[in-house]
């Protein structure tokens, strides 16, 4: 069972030396208690400190004093060209953002999904000292392998719950998310509502599945019928002209990713229908695919940033608290309401 943790914003060293009007540099000497900062500016930066309520990580000061200082950032090579999306960019930033704060280095390393030798020898060979894992889902053979590397492993998400059992991981409630998309969709008025899916095997696309039939089956409306894509644009459509055929009274539609909502929608207005007028359609992830479909889409957010961050706080803890491991942290999603409902 996974544990639901709340993310909480935290003070950070850059918070603290601009209350302090110092550099980051001098608040980080400061923190970790280095006697060459001048007595005034180490006062100013203690006052601010406390007042803002910061507190310095032990995990980071201890890898600092014996160890590499650096922490592995891991991706699939295959999403070289989503760098800059949220799936993989947004993790890699919100890790990078937690590291630099403590003064440590990431080290992005790439998976290619073929031969993980190389990747598993530098993470053992004591040039990092923990990992996080972005996207593995991508290249799901590096799990297993990974049980060899002699370092803290933390991974941002998970494709199945086989792999759940030793390792640690970071998500986001994607069974709490289905139930808040189905449920817009109800308050909206709509009583014929059918699914389109991920793959079924993957452990995201299940639990949005599961959250789709248990909001339904809580107001007492029958859960219509669900059919599967692959994430892509062409499958959504697909899947929504089978629906058609299969409930043509539909009304409502909660589609478990934005591209596959946006296929589904070029097929609904194909039809003569018009959404959200005759159809409304609720997606997940609310990418900028959301935001520039035509109409725009109401969309499931998922806390991409934060889940790197936590990740990555996550990995520094367990060096120094490593009974408390491993860990499932789910992380809440939002709603992101426009006008496709």
């Amino acid at each position: 069972m996974c544990g639901v943790t709340n993310p909480v914003s935290r003070p950070t060293l850059v918070d603290v030396a601009r209350a302090a009007g110092v550099s980051r540099a001098t608040a980080s000497r400061v923190m970790a208690g280095n006697e060459s900062v001048r007595a005034d500016l180490a006062q100013r930066v203690a006052a601010a400190a406390e007042r803002l309520n910061y507190r310095t990580n032990t995990a980071a000061r201890a890898l600092r004093r014996g160890a590499s200082g650096s922490i592995a950032l891991i991706a699939p090579s295959s999403h070289l060209d989503g760098f800059l999306g949220p799936f993989v960019g947004a993790p890699l930033q919100g890790a990078s953002a937690v590291l630099f704060d403590r003064a440590l280095q990431p080290v992005l390393l790439l998976d290619d999904g073929r031969n993980s030798a190389p990747l598993i020898r530098h993470l053992s060979s004591g040039h990092v000292d923990a990992a996080v894992v972005i996207l593995h889902s991508e290249s799901e053979p590096l799990y297993r392998e990974l049980d060899e590397a002699s370092i803290p492993v933390i991974y941002v998400g998970h494709p199945t719950v086989e792999l759940d059992p030793g390792r640690s991981f970071v998500d986001c409630d994607h069974y709490g998310g289905a139930r808040m998309a189905v449920r817009a969709l109800l308050e909206a008025g709509r009583r014929h509502i059918a699914m389109i899916g991920g793959p079924p095997s993957y452990f995201p696309a299940a639990e949005r599945v599961r959250g789709f039939q248990n909001e339904l089956d809580e107001w007492g409306v029958s859960p219509g019928p669900a059919a599967h894509g692959d994430f892509e644009m062409p499958s959504g459509s697909r899947a929504a002209a089978q629906l058609m055929r299969r409930m043509p009274d539909i009304d409502g539609l909660f589609v478990a990713n934005d591209l596959m909502a946006v296929g589904a929608l070029r097929v609904i207005e194909a039809s003569g229908r018009r959404v959200p007028d005759d159809v409304s359609i609720v997606s997940y992830d609310d990418t900028v695919v959301a935001e520039t479909a035509d109409p725009p889409l109401t969309s499931v957010r998922q806390p991409f940033r934060d889940m790197g961050a936590r990740a990555a706080e996550m990995a520094l803890d367990s060096l120094v608290n490593p009974q408390d491991y491993p860990r499932h942290v789910l992380l809440p999603t939002t709603l992101t309401v426009r006008e496709s409902v």
